[in-house]
């Protein structure tokens, strides 16, 4: 049904609870400005859109109005927002007389001096003669303000004319009423694939992770990240989510989809993705040894692991075994790294090669891993460091590997999530070295895994003791000879000592899991006669 609705029916409706504003299409991403923006384009007749509703059952439910939030009551035909959310919120928020807690976004105010709208509220001087825009959301609180007000006649008639102009502004609307969820999602997904298009994951989310009139648990990507954010090991991107999600219904994760026709059928039950999601996430914590999302080198491979557990969700101690040498054959080999067009076609390969065949998929993801000692001929060699690295991120779980102590016991990644892996020397401090020397401090051999209050954790490795806490030390490779050089000041010579003591470790700790030198094994279970009695 094709109507209009003025911008008083709309917020009249919204108050009411007939208009829902789910946690639906993208996050609400407007800033005051846009705010401001749109208020400016309504008092001036300026088209603004369109809006698309569908009609359907809503339940009694608290409703999010931008930083607000009303009680609403069950009602039959509801008018639910499938596209213009941002502008539907935004007018809502600033024309009601609520409460935003803080969030000044939707606090807008009309000065009639200058006939302009301006986010935030009117300053303390301006009382009486900046008006919120709340107030021109009513009849009646205008009329009130009016009356308290010192301004003349010129400009509250100014105010009744903005007010009517927003009030009574009419907006393009479309009603859908009808049961098919199908071809509401192909409305909405015709209505955003023109003009600035909306993520493959905020798509998805719209079409599937509301909870539709079928009753169905939503696949609620927040949701989903949340799901595997247990034990402090973090929430995966939802970008990464989504392509777990279409690994699980059988799609190619990696390639291009128009997720608008998706047949729901296919998808994975919510409690199903969050099951699979969880599996993945204690594979890599317990048996990869990878305690964070933000230390998995390649994000890639939890898609491929998710679609590993979602097809063999019972693989034995054993398969785990060589699931885990795989993943870091091809973290350590880099295997996901490179040109972007060489590194879909690898992980398109390697996700294909996973079927319902646990032998022979295991068999083929290890056969295509790299099967020898790339360590062996030239080393690991230090690079620049950066926590969105695969390099560093494997240098940081390396340095993890030796259980860096404090004073008070094994250092807790809990405590130290998001300043891990700290400078020792902050750049004041190697900024006067040589060339190579401060290239050394640019790597893993100038970071250490401790939570200090420190600026520098030199300063705060300073107050250590050679004797006492020599054990501490080498738990962060600092040996005595390394400390002496820290304590003389000498950084060129404590980094180069501490890189080779670096590499070392790194090329130790990614030989003792890739385990290149020992044979591949078949599973238990190949070498058993299934006919056998």
């Amino acid at each position: 049904m094709a109507t209009t609705v003025t911008v008083r029916e709309l917020i009249a409706k919204v108050s009411a609870g007939a208009v829902r504003i789910p946690r639906f299409q993208r996050p609400l991403r407007w800033r005051d400005v846009d705010v401001v923006k749109l208020l400016d384009s309504i008092s001036k007749g300026y088209p603004v859109g369109s809006l698309l509703f569908w009609k359907r059952e809503a339940p009694a439910e608290p409703l999010q109005v931008g930083g607000a939030t009303i009680s609403t009551e069950h009602t039959e035909d509801a008018w639910w927002v499938v596209d213009g959310q941002q502008r539907t919120t935004a007018l809502a928020a600033s024309l009601l007389d609520l409460d935003h807690g803080g969030d000044v976004r939707w606090v807008v105010s009309f000065d009639p001096a200058t006939n302009s709208f301006r986010s935030g509220p009117p300053n303390p001087e301006e009382e009486g003669r900046v008006v919120p825009v709340s107030v021109l959301g009513d009849l009646r609180r205008l009329g009130r303000w009016i009356r308290d007000s010192p301004l003349d006649e010129a400009s509250t008639d100014l105010l009744e004319q903005v007010q009517q102009r927003l009030l009574d502004y009419a907006i393009p609307a479309y009603v859908v009423d009808t049961e098919d969820e199908q071809a509401l999602r192909a409305v909405f997904a015709r209505l955003n694939s023109t003009g600035t298009h909306m993520r493959e994951d905020e798509v998805f989310h719209a079409l599937y992770g509301a909870p539709y009139q079928s009753g169905a648990a939503s696949l609620d990507l927040d949701a989903l990240q949340n799901a595997c954010d247990v034990d402090g090991f973090g929430k995966p991107l939802r970008e990464d989510v989504l392509r777990a999600v279409l690994a699980m219904a059988g799609h190619e994760p990696f390639a291009r989809t128009d997720v608008s026709e998706l047949d729901s059928a296919e998808l994975p039950s919510r409690g199903d993705a969050e099951r699979v999601l969880t599996n993945v996430r204690e594979f890599l914590f317990s048996q990869c040894g990878v305690p964070t999302y933000s230390l998995l080198p390649y994000p890639v491979a939890f898609v491929i692991l998710v679609k590993w557990f979602y097809l063999h969700p019972d693989s034995d101690q054993p398969t785990r075994q060589q699931l885990a040498r795989w993943f870091w054959r091809e973290a350590a080999a880099g295997v996901h790294q490179g040109a972007d067009a060489v590194r879909v076609v690898r992980m398109r390969l390697q996700s294909k090669k996973i079927t319902s065949d646990l032998q022979g998929s295991l068999a083929r993801l290890l056969a295509q891993a790299p099967s020898d000692a790339f360590t062996a001929s030239r080393g690991w060699s230090l690079q620049r460091f950066g926590s969105r690295s695969a390099r560093s991120r494997l240098e940081t779980l390396a340095l993890l590997s030796r259980r860096p102590r404090d004073k008070f016991g094994e250092v807790s990644i809990a405590e130290v999530e998001g300043r891990l892996a700290r400078e020792i020397f902050s750049s004041n401090t190697w900024d006067a070295l040589d060339r190579p020397d401060r290239g050394l401090a640019t790597t893993a051999a100038n970071r250490a895994i401790l939570d200090a209050r420190d600026v520098d954790l030199d300063a705060h490795l300073r107050e250590w003791d050679a004797v006492k806490d020599a054990e501490r030390l080498r738990t962060h490779l600092i040996d005595e000879t390394s400390f002496r050089l820290l304590l003389k000041g000498e950084v060129g010579a404590f980094l180069h000592r501490r890189a080779e003591a670096v590499r070392e470790c790194v090329e130790s700790f990614l030989r003792d899991r890739c385990a290149w030198e020992e044979p591949l094994f078949r599973l238990p279970d190949a070498y058993i006669d299934k006919d056998d009695p």
